[in-house]
């Protein structure tokens, strides 16, 4: 069945007279202490965006239809040519597709089955983790209580693991994470921060190792253990893993601690099963077992795995720059595609994707042609480790390892990320270069009204956004509320569409699409500063 709908390019006609009436308006229009503002500009988009969006039917197609969204497999190539032709459609023609899948494997769900059978039956809500292996047909087995991360536990038990489901003997703390929306205290606090790395920021507790120094020592450690007990688990005949989750009320996060099965390269070990179950289910199943009544689980996993390089894709379009002089110059807006395996994967991050599409959607409706490029890249393999955007940098600006870099790198202006949810815009994240905070005082304080002025000198991190930074690249991520996205939508299988708040979304875009829009606008590009230490990022 084709589900890609035809669509027809907007009128040329009005793209052209559009865009002689935005130059006009750019060159008239007072400015912000040293910024011109081209106001008619930003009250269009926000009235286009409110308007004419499409980004709530964009987030139903790359959640209901195309989630969730593994990275290296045929589902995921399906949704990215779905998004080739959806930006087609809207008549921008440089659309490309590119592969950075040597090496690497792709893995998805085919169906799964979870049951405590014995001594009654209760149904568990399980999640698999990536990247388990299937099951050999269904499997039953009185659970065996024992820490299967914990070889000094395990290695009294070989030989007699075979066939057997294993139950963690402990339920992690509940994850305390922020919710709701930041308050006016909370912001004024990041906006005087004077050091971008704090035990107390925003986007959580800084720290003092750079994202490339992480990868360094990681490297350097060569630490095998993860691989070595997911072998040994292999290796005694397991049938499948059991531990419970760290958010409350039944809700699965499968994605905070999976050590043990996080294997994505061609070659790794492909892991016994990982259930995560809730920690309600997990605590009966504890209960019954302390009281001498061991009870029986019942299970199945079918998965698939990949290993063609070409299902492991980034999409990258663009606008090109209407200034001869500029159009060399790149301004970034990046997002990534790709989502974790349970759910839909719908806030974290096909919200981000589509709202970044709909900033190239209401430039080309209404002829906002910047004077630099305008460049959309859509990543792939970011649940994996940034895979995606670290091989595009490699690829066209160079080595954020040794920190050598081609001409090309000059050339850009900006990145602006966007994967933090898809709850309103308060502002943005400098990641410490200072000296860029009147450029983007000026360009969001038309946006007071939607709460989104505050810019502070703190870092985000634990996105592709660490990859452009350690390129040594002005890069940015918006500050938004967190609302319910920790405790009830980031990797978890609650992370549908009708949790998130279109009206936010749309504005939103038109927040995103003024900044950048400006920034491209700008006779010059940003002024660049050393890449400072950036948030840890945990896969």
């Amino acid at each position: 069945m084709n589900l890609v709908p035809n669509f027809v390019p907007r009128d040329l006609k009005r793209f052209k007279s559009a865009l002689c009436a935005s130059a006009i308006a750019f060159l008239t229009s007072p400015g912000h202490g040293a910024e011109k503002m081209d106001y008619s500009a930003i009250e269009r988009l926000k009235q286009e965006s409110q308007r004419s969006s499409e980004v709530a039917e964009i987030v139903s197609y790359l959640s209901d239809v195309y989630g969730p969204r593994m990275s290296g497999t045929p589902r995921y190539l399906e949704m990215v040519h779905w998004v080739e032709e959806r930006l087609r459609g809207w008549g921008i023609e440089d659309v490309r597709v590119e592969s950075f899948g040597d090496g690497l494997r792709g893995w998805e769900v085919n169906h799964f089955a979870a049951a405590m059978t014995a001594p009654v039956f209760m149904s568990l809500d399980a999640q698999p983790v990536c990247c388990s292996r299937s099951t050999d047909g269904e499997q039953s087995s009185p659970v065996s209580v024992v820490d299967f991360y914990d070889r000094n536990a395990l290695e009294p038990l070989a030989g007699t693991l075979n066939g057997k489901i294993l139950l963690h003997p402990e339920i992690p703390p509940e994850y305390d994470g922020i919710s709701g929306r930041w308050s006016d205290e909370a912001l004024d606090r990041a906006a005087r921060r004077q050091e971008a790395v704090t035990p107390d920021g925003l986007d959580g507790p800084g720290s003092d190792v750079s994202y490339v120094d992480r990868l360094k020592q990681r490297a350097a450690e060569n630490d095998r253990s993860g691989e070595e007990l997911a072998q040994f688990l292999i290796d005694e005949g397991v049938a499948a893993v059991l531990r419970s989750s760290y958010t409350p009320a039944g809700v699965v996060n499968n994605r905070i601690d999976s050590s043990i099965v996080k294997f994505h390269r061609i070659g790794e070990p492909r892991p016994v099963p990982f259930f995560v179950i809730p920690r309600e289910q997990h605590a009966r199943l504890l209960a019954l077992h302390a009281r001498g009544v061991t009870p029986e689980v019942t299970l199945s996993l079918t998965t698939s795995f990949y290993e063609d390089p070409q299902l492991h894709v980034n999409l990258i379009a663009e606008i090109p720059g209407a200034d001869e002089r500029l159009r060399d110059e790149v301004v970034y807006l990046g997002a990534h595609l790709d989502s974790v395996e349970t759910a839909t994967g719908a806030s974290d991050n096909a919200v981000g994707a589509a709202t970044a599409m709909e900033v190239l959607r209401m430039f080309a409706g209404l002829g906002l042609q910047p004077r630099r490029t305008v460049r959309l890249g859509l990543w792939g393999g970011e649940e994996q480790g940034l895979l995606g955007a670290q091989a595009y940098v490699e690829r066209h600006y160079g080595d954020i390892l040794t920190g050598t870099f081609n001409e090309s790198q000059q050339l850009v202006s900006a990145y602006f990320n966007h994967d933090n949810n898809g709850h309103d815009i308060r502002g943005i994240f400098l990641l410490g270069h200072e000296a860029i905070r009147p450029v983007f005082q000026a360009f969001l304080d038309p946006y007071s009204d939607y709460g989104a002025n505050t810019v502070t000198i703190e870092n985000s991190g634990g996105t592709d956004i660490l990859i452009f930074d350690a390129a040594g690249i002005p890069s940015f991520e918006w500050i938004q509320d967190p609302r319910n996205y920790f405790s009830h939508q980031l990797h978890t299988n609650l992370d549908a569409p009708s949790l998130l708040d279109f009206d936010s979304v749309r504005r939103n875009a038109a927040i995103i699409a003024g900044v950048v829009y400006h920034t491209a606008m700008r006779d010059d590009r940003l002024p660049r500063g050393t890449s400072l230490p950036t948030e840890s990022f945990d896969e």
